[in-house]
């Protein structure tokens, strides 16, 4: 089993992982927009926008992300010395970041309610937000904590002879800059408190299980959680509806019994 969060951790483990993610949200898409080019997760946009300032065409974007993908399996082993693929540590990995999943959400929505704040519901349609979920699990996290946070640390442990006071305050600015990017782009959300503090609460989390358990289990539980998120909005919203519609079907009831009495 110690092998197991070594393993779990290495860059061999997360390039390899990140392809189902990558492919089901391909798929995904394609299934819900049927273009190239439609509603997309904004981490995903930016990357493609980088990628076709190189002359690739749109519709070639999600062969070639995968071709990099692919590529990079060689490259990540060679860094991973020592690390092998093992099946069964994949389905372990998958089942660490489900329950760190539920973890996040318990502990998100406590610190919301500490604060006085609530999260708001997805818009979209349900297999489009779906896709979405995946999409922010990978691409996000490649960004903001596989790039940014990096680069930050990187930075900043030029300015600050404190590696505690560089990670602090590259944790701070990777998680702000993440809750901000939200509301940035012609796919931005509307601006609202609880929501920014929400996702910037949620980025500092997604940042230390990065630093703890790597980039896979982080991608995967950013997912999950975004998953978790829309199936509760659902339930609750179905919940909601059959009240209203139990509650509008007695009241209608008891008006004709009224005027029958009449």
């Amino acid at each position: 089993m110690s092998n197991y969060w070594r393993f779990s951790r290495s860059a061999y483990y997360s390039v390899v992982a990140a392809l189902p993610l990558l492919v089901v949200y391909e798929i995904l898409v394609i299934l819900t927009q049927s273009r190239y080019w439609g509603i997309r997760n904004a981490a995903d946009m930016w990357i493609r926008t980088f990628l076709m300032a190189f002359d690739l065409q749109a519709q070639h974007l999600t062969f070639v992300m995968i071709g990099i993908a692919f590529a990079l399996i060689p490259l990540a082993k060679t860094r991973s010395s020592g690390v092998k693929l093992k099946a069964n540590y994949f389905l372990l990995m998958f089942a660490e970041a489900f329950a760190y999943s539920l973890v996040l959400g318990v502990a998100l929505q406590y610190i919301l309610r500490l604060s006085g704040l609530t999260a708001g519901g997805p818009g979209n349609g349900a297999l489009q937000n779906f896709a979405l979920s995946l999409g922010a699990g990978l691409f996000e996290e490649i960004i903001f904590r596989v790039l940014l946070l990096n680069l930050l640390f990187f930075l900043l442990s030029y300015v600050f002879k404190s590696k505690v006071t560089t990670a602090v305050i590259s944790v701070l600015a990777a998680s702000f800059l993440f809750s901000l990017s939200h509301y940035i782009g012609s796919m931005a959300d509307s601006w609202q408190l609880y929501s920014f503090m929400f996702r910037w609460i949620a980025g500092m989390l997604f940042t230390v299980l990065y630093f703890m358990r790597g980039f896979a289990i982080t991608a995967y539980t950013h997912a999950l959680y975004d998953i978790w998120v829309l199936v509760w909005f659902w339930a609750f919203r179905l919940i909601f509806i059959n009240l209203q519609s139990n509650f509008s079907t007695s009241t209608q009831f008891n008006n004709f019994r009224t005027r029958l009495e009449k």
